[in-house]
């Protein structure tokens, strides 16, 4: 499943029709009520809006009709500025958020109050994209003029850290500065689009891009899930075992890998960063000694119903 953040949105409906991207995050489409048919004649599915007032930019999420998609809740701030969307895929449950942040803290703090309202269990997926006009590593996200941490990043992290959700591109790409928008006179740029996805999404992402864009000073961004066909005929998602915390060989594992893990990231900056690429660690080396040590309680189990058919102690 492939998700776009695209600017200037009707310049890209006829592409993304014929590149079939299933879900699309569109900002700054200054769409109003009244002309809410015209947008619909150019799409094969899905539309929602947040138009906002008459000085917003608005905000603008895209269904295809041909994505196995329910629509249980949708809930569009009164000034264009976020579409969040209760909305299971194929059986899976997803929460889609579509963002244009501006007046930062504040806007956070009730993107961060909406977001409880509707996230009300762990297996739920939370994917958020858009313009988020915030960078979280001076060092790598930005390039020329003075780059300062503005005081919503703090709000943001607490998002993340609340909703367990990851900076996709960045764990893929921990040292690249590649950048979202752009100003030519003097050059500024800066990484300010990207997905935060749940943490638990991390392998199912088959590919996480920044790419160009038409008539626009932002770049596009693509997500790619390979997941969603897969949990058709299994679980959605993997849960930590907690008796895992009671067994002494898992324990001394992860003890042991820590610092190994924290040496071959020595060279990630952000310590948020470096969290998320060692949650993802734990949650890799977790699910193998797990389905090593099922592997071998099975094969126990089989030895012993082998020896007992063999001396005829079985009971029918």
């Amino acid at each position: 499943m492939e998700f776009d953040r695209l600017k200037k949105g009707k310049l890209f409906l006829s592409g993304s029709i014929s590149k079939k991207q299933e879900v699309i995050f569109l900002q700054k489409t200054y769409s109003t009520k009244d002309i809410e048919n015209l947008w619909r004649a150019q799409w094969s599915g899905n539309m929602f809006f947040a138009h906002g007032s008459n000085h917003s930019c608005r905000v603008m999420t895209l269904i295809r009709n041909d994505l196995d998609f329910e629509d249980k809740s949708c809930l569009c701030d009164t000034v264009g500025r976020f579409i969040i969307l209760n909305a299971p895929v194929q059986g899976v449950k997803y929460v889609f958020t579509n963002i244009y942040a501006r007046d930062q803290c504040t806007y956070f703090k009730e993107l961060q109050d909406s977001l409880d309202g509707i996230i009300s269990s762990p297996d739920q997926k939370v994917v958020i994209g858009g313009n988020f006009n915030v960078t979280f590593d001076s060092s790598l996200d930005c390039l020329g003029g003075s780059p300062t941490q503005k005081d919503s990043v703090k709000v943001l992290e607490e998002i993340c850290l609340d909703v367990d959700l990851v900076d996709i591109w960045r764990i893929r790409n921990r040292d690249k500065r590649l950048f979202t928008w752009r100003q030519t006179k003097p050059l500024i740029q800066r990484r300010l689009d990207f997905w935060l996805i749940s943490n638990i999404c991390q392998d199912e992402v088959e590919q996480v891009k920044i790419i160009p864009s038409i008539k626009s000073d932002h770049s596009a961004i693509t997500l790619l899930f390979n997941g969603i066909e897969k949990q058709r005929h299994g679980p959605s998602h993997w849960k930590f075992n907690s008796n895992l915390t009671k067994d002494e060989e898992y324990i001394k594992l992860i003890t042991n890998s820590i610092p190994v893990w924290i040496e071959e990231f020595k060279d990630v900056s952000d310590k948020r960063v470096l969290w998320d690429l060692i949650k993802y660690k734990i949650r890799q080396v977790s699910m193998r000694y797990s389905k090593e040590k099922a592997r071998l309680r099975k094969a126990k189990i089989l030895e012993i119903e082998t020896s007992l058919i063999v001396s005829g102690k079985v009971l029918y």
